[in-house]
């Protein structure tokens, strides 16, 4: 194997090992991938417009609209428009929303913290060394 087999070989693990929670976080909340991702977006940004989010999620202005509204019933997200541009949508996540995301990042993990859990201490601390040289490069 190659080293750009083993670089594609450990990505495919890790997100192996995180699948069967997402899952189940999907299932949970009832909310769809892209939903999940515009929390997350809301929840870095505090404000978002609705181009800038399709922008993120790489969908159209009009799929957003789509995504929001349930967001929107389930009271996670607000919209409004904006003071200075009354044409612009800006949506926020509520205090309900941000409780949802506490939520799902503890279950986001489990599959990753399950497998590393097998490991034993000297293979953890190796590993724990490795990804915090991979941190300092990025």
């Amino acid at each position: 194997m190659d080293r750009e087999q083993r670089i594609q070989s450990i990505i495919e693990n890790l997100a192996k090992c995180q699948r069967p929670a997402l899952n189940a976080i999907r299932k949970a909340s009832g909310l769809s991938h892209a939903q999940l991702g515009m929390l997350y977006l809301l929840f870095y940004h505090k404000q978002a417009s609705v181009k800038e989010t399709a922008d993120y999620l790489g969908v159209t202005k009009s799929a957003v609209t789509q995504l929001a509204d349930p967001l929107a019933i389930k009271e996670f997200i607000t919209r409004q428009n904006d003071p200075l541009d009354r044409r612009i949508v800006r949506m926020s996540l509520t205090p309900k929303g941000a409780q949802e995301l506490k939520k799902i990042a503890k279950l986001k993990f489990t599959g990753i913290r399950s497998a590393l859990k097998k490991l034993d201490d000297g293979e953890l601390e190796r590993l724990y060394e490795l990804h915090k040289k991979m941190a300092a490069s990025v």
